[in-house]
């Protein structure tokens, strides 16, 4: 309990106001530190710090930012997000999440289970 309060503490100060504020070097740490925590932190710190990171993406309206660091970080997000409410038993919050996933997806038309593997390909190299 104690590092969700401490990560909300810190995601809350890091915020900007608005999405005008935003930087790629903001974009990018708050990226970093919710797949830190989607990785090594417990299921509700790295619940609550990729909510974070989804608000923070939804803000970049224009996808500036998000172009410049990937285009599919926002379907990312939600993909995991999806896979933590899978692995709880939760599955209309994991289909809720993947559906947004699909939609937010950009390039080529995927499958569901194709972006899940992709994504779960990707989080093992960074265990390793």
């Amino acid at each position: 309990m104690f590092k969700v309060l401490t990560l909300a503490a810190l995601v809350s100060l890091a915020v900007p106001t608005n999405a005008n504020e935003m930087t790629a070097e903001f974009l990018k740490n708050e990226l970093e530190i919710a797949h830190s925590q989607y990785i090594k932190g417990s299921s509700d710190s790295a619940l609550y710090a990729l909510n974070a990171l989804a608000r923070i993406l939804e803000l970049d309206s224009a996808k500036t930012l998000q172009t410049e660091l990937g285009p599919n970080n926002l379907a990312f997000t939600y993909l995991r997000i999806g896979l933590i409410y899978e692995q709880a038993g939760e599955q209309q919050l994991a289909h809720s999440y993947f559906a947004k996933a699909m939609n937010a997806h950009q390039g080529e038309k995927s499958q569901l289970a194709e972006l899940k593997a992709y994504v779960t390909k990707l989080d093992k190299s960074v265990k390793s």
